[in-house]
């Protein structure tokens, strides 16, 4: 086969791709022409199952990860993006008879597609730790050398085999990013469903490729009389692919004599392992001061005169970059952002002040105003450890974080979480769910686990280790700043039917994706509050309390106990995240208990308390800690804060425009989310949410993708709840 042939396929194969459609509800699986593959041999095969339209191979390569063809997630002319896939999908891994139980089903949480290459890497929403991945090979293939192929691809005499194939292939012809192979056993070809099946170096078990394309000569009803297929190379991808599977990205400046330039790290929590890192060629076009990293690809950074510039990372893994001005005044000493839509700042050494940005690459007027928060913040580092907190460093040792409920004296608080032992940390980071960085003048970056970062107290605060740097060195690091663990907005929903719904909400892009249950609560539902992430509270219209456990989300499953109590007449609930629920008897009383457990037994909801008072609320959400917020049929959005007495104030925002909703929840950080009686979600953000003032409720989200069809019973996890959701 020759170079020439080779290239003559990219145009030819659009209708030989070897991706499976899903034919009547069965996929296509299997190399043509080979052997099964025992079980218990190359456990790391992988077959991908894209929702309803098609099914691919793969290879774990990393307990959380595994690679497979880009290809397999296409719709249509679309591009294959980042994050969640369109389609609930599934892995399984280390099956080779797909009628047996041996490996593991894991839903997939995000896709992370090549720019280039039809490549792409799937999270998985579980790790799998029993099955060793395959190696990536370092060598790139030879023309005349063999590997072996498996795939789950249709074969020459089945549509739909219930094993793993396997067949041996010669490598044709190499270029820089395919190869070319033809079969090496009798009748070897590879077929729809092998798309993204790993090429290795058997033996010593290196991937060297994965499938991307095929002539398909043999297989069952293809007429096809052409001979051979392309396969994607990896062995040069081991920097994107490292990059890629490690779970916190950090961001950093490096002083070069007198050039400021970009860097990258990709780190491993589980590990104390630096798997990826990069130095941007180009230096910095000014001398910063302060940064913060908003998501993947979008950094804010101030220079030493009061300039506000963002950085575009084009390339993560080649670190290229624009930088664009935003403007001056910004005079900050720190910056950290906290994944949520809250920028937050020190300026002239005390003061912090939080901004609110509305875009995922913000300009000048995606940023807020600035409302100051207060003074007295002569903190030496800054982090953001979660939405509405902020975690810091004294000269005199301490580690402090503070809960951000507002502005003024009384919309704070602070948390002593060391009193010693925290000076010498010249720089501060955090990517959310409990890890913190710091840099250490002596001892480089050494990583800091809290294993309840929102219970205020530093007692389950433990060093887990010192990350080893790959290229230069820690010293040399004048900033740091981790990209944020982005919790989206997780949202559980029911309607008359008692089917679960789950739906999660980007709350920068509004991108959502819902999965509704097959089963049913067994009952017809009437108020729901949602604990945390796998924990939801439901009433019925007989009166009954039940506590729902979710199972899984991909797709979802549930388990719900016997009822938990009689006499639960509420209309509405709502769950603070901070162990209150509130809920609303007959449309006016309103009463508080106290959660003590995560998932908890009757007798884990405790002191009921009425709060006195007229709460006539055709909605009812709770926006954070003590407070709820709830709607009026004469179109008032009302807030209340509730203080531990049962002592309430009332706060009008709105005096008209939300008088037909039907629903009402929040996660905390501001957003509001509101359903319509058509079914529609329509999202604000509260820039200041408890300053007892409206004015600033602006419509969040105006150009996201129409959001309809909404269970009528909603309800959001609260941000705060733990653990955290987590988004890669």
């Amino acid at each position: 086969m020759s170079v020439h042939r080779t290239r003559r396929w990219g145009a030819a194969l659009f209708a030989a791709t070897v991706t499976a459609g899903l034919l009547g509800g069965a996929s296509a699986q299997a190399v043509t022409g080979a052997q099964p593959v025992p079980d218990g041999t190359y456990r790391f095969s992988a077959k991908v199952t894209f929702g309803d339209l098609r099914a691919c191979s793969g290879a774990l390569v990393d307990q959380d990860w595994v690679l497979t063809a880009k290809s397999c997630f296409a719709e249509g002319s679309a591009p294959v993006v980042a994050g969640a896939p369109s389609r609930p999908t599934t892995v399984l891994v280390g099956r080779a008879d797909l009628t047996g139980t041996a490996g593991h089903q894991r839903a997939v949480a995000a896709v992370a597609p090549h720019p280039d290459r039809n490549v792409a890497l799937v999270r998985l929403a579980a790790p799998v730790t029993d099955v060793p991945p395959v190696t990536l090979a370092s060598t790139p293939p030879s023309a005349a050398e063999t590997l072996k192929v498996t795939g789950y691809g249709r074969t020459a005499t089945e549509w739909v085999p219930d094993r793993l194939h396997q067949g041996s292939f010669t490598v044709q012809d190499v270029n820089a990013t395919s190869v070319g192979l033809l079969g090496a056993s009798a009748g070897a070809t590879l077929c729809k469903g092998d798309a993204g099946g790993p090429a290795f170096r058997d033996g010593s078990a290196e991937l060297v490729a994965i499938v991307s394309t095929s002539w398909q000569k043999g297989c069952l009803a293809e007429t096809e009389t052409r001979d051979g297929a392309t396969a994607t190379r990896v062995d040069d991808l081991g920097q994107w692919i490292r990059w890629q599977t490690g779970d916190v990205h950090l961001f950093a400046i490096v002083q070069d004599g007198t050039a400021f330039r970009l860097v990258s790290h990709a780190l491993d929590t589980a590990v104390d392992t630096v798997r990826a890192t990069r130095t941007a060629a180009a230096a910095l076009p000014f001398q910063p001061k302060a940064m913060a990293t908003l998501n993947a690809n979008t950094i804010l950074m101030t220079d030493q005169v009061g300039n506000l510039h963002r950085v575009d990372v084009a390339d993560a893994v080649d670190l290229t970059y624009t930088t664009t001005p935003l403007g001056d005044g910004w005079g900050h000493d720190r910056l950290v952002y906290d994944g949520h839509g809250s920028l937050y700042g020190i300026f002239s050494g005390s003061s912090l002040r939080r901004y609110t940005v509305t875009s995922a690459k913000p300009t000048a007027a995606d940023i807020g105003t600035y409302t100051t928060i207060g003074s007295g913040f002569g903190l030496k580092t800054l982090a953001s450890p979660g939405p509405g907190r902020i975690l810091g460093t004294t000269t005199a040792g301490s580690l402090l974080s503070y809960r951000i409920t507002g502005s003024g004296p009384n919309a704070w608080s602070r948390s002593d979480l060391k009193t010693t032992g925290w000076d010498q940390p010249t720089l501060l980071t955090s990517p959310g769910g409990g890890v913190y960085y710091a840099l250490h003048p002596v001892g480089g970056l050494q990583r800091y686990r809290d294993a309840n970062p929102f219970d205020g107290s530093g007692a389950d605060l433990a060093f887990e280790g010192a990350p080893r740097v790959t290229d230069g060195a820690w010293s040399s690091h004048r900033l740091i700043s981790a990209r944020p663990w982005t919790g989206v907005v997780s949202v559980f929903g029911t309607g008359p039917d008692g089917r679960l719904s789950h739906t999660t909400v980007d709350p920068v892009t509004g991108a959502r994706r819902t999965v509704v249950s097959a089963g049913t609560l067994g009952f017809t539902p009437k108020a729901m509050a949602a604990l945390n992430a796998d924990t939801v509270l439901v009433t019925s219209t007989a009166g009954q309390l039940y506590r729902v456990d979710v199972t899984g989300t991909d797709p979802l499953t549930f388990t719900r106990t016997e009822s938990l109590s009689g006499g639960w007449t509420q209309d509405r609930l709502a769950y603070d995240g901070h162990g209150s629920l509130y809920g609303i008897n007959a449309g006016a009383a309103l009463r508080r208990y106290t959660v003590t457990k995560p998932k908890p037994a009757y007798a884990d909801i405790v002191n009921p308390k009425s709060i006195t008072g007229n709460f006539t609320l055709t909605a009812l959400a709770a926006p954070g800690p003590g407070r709820i917020l709830g709607t009026t049929s004469n179109g008032k959005l009302l807030a209340y804060v509730i203080d531990a007495a049962g002592v309430w104030t009332p706060e009008e925002l709105a005096a008209t425009g939300w008088g037909d909703t039907t629903s009402l929840f929040s996660p905390g950080g501001g957003l509001y989310h509101r359903r319509l009686s058509s079914g529609q979600v329509l999202t604000y953000l509260d820039a200041s949410p408890f300053d007892g003032s409206g004015a600033d409720i602006k419509p969040h989200l105006p150009d996201a993708p129409a959001s309809t069809g909404w269970d009528p019973i909603l309800s959001a996890r609260p941000y705060d709840s733990w653990p955290d959701g987590r988004r890669w």
